[in-house]
C-alpha cells in the first residue's frame, strides 16, 4: 500500500485547498476586525476545521496542530467565550500566516510558543 503523499495529484488537490482554506481564514478574519458577524465565525471553524484534517491526513501534523487551534478558538468565539478583541485578533493574523508558512514547508520559530498561547486562549 502506497502513502497517500506519493499521489502527486492527491497532493496537489491538498495544497489547492489548504491555499484556499488560509485565504478565506485571512479574508475573514480582516472582516471580524471591523464587526462581528456570527457567519463569518463559522466560515472560520470550516476553514480550519477542513485545514486540520486534510494536514493530518497528508502528514503535516504541525499544520493540523495549529489548525485545531484555531478552530477551537473560532468555536470559542462563536458561543462568546472568547471575545475577538485587537490583541486575539492579531494572534489570530499571525497564526494564520503562520500556517501559510507550514503549508509552504518554511521553517517556523517559535512554533510551539505560539501554539502554546492559542492554547490558553482555549482554556480561559
Amino acid at each position: 500500500m502506497s502513502d497517500i503523499t506519493d499521489n502527486q495529484e492527491l497532493m496537489d488537490i491538498f495544497y489547492e485547498e489548504a491555499q484556499a482554506n488560509i485565504e478565506e481564514m485571512r479574508k475573514d478574519l480582516s472582516t471580524l476586525e471591523e464587526e462581528y458577524v456570527p457567519t463569518i465565525v463559522h466560515r472560520l471553524i470550516l476553514c480550519a476545521h477542513n485545514l486540520k484534517s486534510s494536514a493530518g491526513v497528508v502528514g503535516f501534523y504541525d499544520l493540523s496542530k495549529l489548525s485545531s487551534a484555531l478552530e477551537k478558538i473560532f468555536k470559542k468565539a462563536k458561543v462568546e467565550e472568547t471575545e475577538l478583541n485587537t490583541d486575539v485578533i492579531s494572534i489570530l493574523s499571525h497564526s494564520i500566516e503562520v500556517c501559510q508558512k507550514l503549508l509552504n514547508k518554511e521553517k517556523v520559530v517559535a512554533y510551539k510558543e505560539l501554539l502554546s498561547q492559542l492554547n490558553k486562549f482555549t482554556h480561559l
